[in-house]
């Protein structure tokens, strides 16, 4: 065990550190958690990005952001509140193994990316879930359900503002949130022990539910879709990642089968993750705009592309990325060999964020201004029984329909930031207004 702490402590090459996850994901939970949890913990140059959440009856985790490790619960609603985007992020594991703050390089790189690229400032919350097999489904799904109320309601964060992002486990988390999300009443959310209301470890004591607001944008990193592992990509992948079918098995067992059950017995009524299940269906529930990583040497490529397929069928607007990489490797940067797909991929990464986040904001504010430039400019009064009504008109339409109109250039970078650079196109958008 130490030998592979020290290597995984070391910059390895990336075949090195896929051969060590491998060995680190088949342990037993415990075992795993030990490792990873000590080769992941922040260093001393990420601690001012942290504030720790204690369980709080609501959520457990962390905020990441700059300068956040001294702010109070008031300061950090109003560093929320001031932000441009707020990312929603669920660790993955395999239900397992992994904490909110296990991917810090890779946090810190999308809050630069975002920053460098587009000027915005970014807040990250982060969620700790309880992990299997001490608590086995729906006990993490619970938990992410509550994390996403109290930021929506509680905290009273628009859904316009928030992008979910989620990877491997986490990204099914993220998933099956949404969809309980979206019409509570299917839905029953018990907790393991149903005499404890307030579930000090985070349970839900059979809350209320109500249909919370979707995410701007949702990006799934290599998601778990589905417990089965029969796809070709299982078959012709699994010599490269490391994620192998005795991993798939612990997960299964550790994270869906009751605790009494017998391994070597197939279950009556195993619990599966449904999501790869459904056909249609997928805008209800769905963010507007999801991006999706995949590695083209995962097991889990086929399963992924699968559903990106039946979304887009759906009308989802859904961008899929893929990288010549094994499993996670978007959060996971220690298995890319190749730096440059991962600069690639921050940089697709930021414009996925601005396009699901601000464009749409941005649109609206220029619309706006182009209905508030026809509503109040140009205009004089006149007398009601004007005798000049009619030529007025006429002159009136001429001016604002000619092809010289004028623009000032707020409203010129106000409509080149929607796109529309052509000058004819630019007089026909005003005229949309007159």
């Amino acid at each position: 065990m130490n030998g592979i702490r020290s290597v995984l402590r070391k910059k390895v090459p990336s075949s090195t550190a896929i051969k060590v996850l491998r060995k680190v994901f088949a342990m037993p939970a415990p075992a795993a958690r030990l490792l990873l949890n000590d080769i992941s913990r922040p260093r001393k140059s990420h601690k001012s990005w942290i504030s720790k959440v204690p369980w709080n009856n609501d959520w457990s985790g962390c905020w990441i952001g700059e300068n956040v490790h001294k702010l109070n619960p008031a300061e950090i609603q109003s560093r929320v509140e001031a932000a441009d985007v707020v990312l929603f992020n669920v660790h993955g594991g395999g239900f397992r193994i992994g904490t909110c703050t296990m991917y810090m390089d890779t946090n810190l790189a999308w809050i630069n990316v975002l920053k460098e690229k587009y000027g915005l400032t970014v807040m990250i919350m982060s969620i700790d879930y309880r992990l299997a097999p001490e608590y086995r489904y729906p006990s993490p799904v619970e938990d992410v359900v509550r994390a996403y109320e109290c930021l929506t309601q509680t905290m009273g964060v628009p859904g316009e503002k928030i992008v979910a992002i989620g990877d491997s486990a986490g990204a099914a988390l993220i998933l099956e949130t949404l969809f309980i999300t979206h019409d509570p009443s299917m839905f029953e959310i018990v907790t393991d022990d149903p005499e404890d209301s307030n579930a000090s470890e985070g349970g839900s004591g059979g809350p209320v539910l109500s249909e919370l607001p979707r995410p701007a944008g949702t990006v799934l990193v290599s998601p778990l879709v589905t417990d089965e592992t029969t796809s070709e990509s299982w078959r012709v992948n699994v010599e490269f990642d490391y994620i192998s079918q005795h991993t798939a098995k612990v997960i299964k067992r550790d994270y869906f089968e009751p605790q009494d059950q017998d391994p070597d017995t197939p279950p009556e009524s195993n619990r599966v993750l449904g999501i790869a299940k459904l056909q249609t269906g997928f805008q209800a529930f769905l963010s507007p705009n999801v991006l999706m990583y995949i590695g083209d040497k995962e097991v889990l490529r086929d399963d992924a592309l699968d559903l990106a397929e039946k979304a887009e069928q759906d009308g989802v607007n859904w961008q899929t990325v893929v990288e010549d990489c094994v499993h996670d490797w978007f959060c996971v940067r220690e298995v890319v060999k190749d730096h440059s797909i991962l600069e690639r991929a921050d940089s697709i990464f930021a414009d996925f964020v601005y396009r699901s986040v601000i464009q749409p904001r941005e649109t609206e504010h220029a619309l706006e201004a182009l209905s508030f430039r026809r509503a109040s400019e140009g205009l004089e009064v006149v007398l009601e029984d004007d005798e000049d009504d009619d030529e007025d008109d006429e002159v009136f339409h001429e001016a604002m329909t000619g092809t010289e109109l004028s623009f000032d250039k707020a409203m010129m970078k106000k409509l080149d930031a929607l796109g529309i650079n052509d000058p004819d196109a630019k007089r026909s958008t005003l005229t949309v207004y007159v």
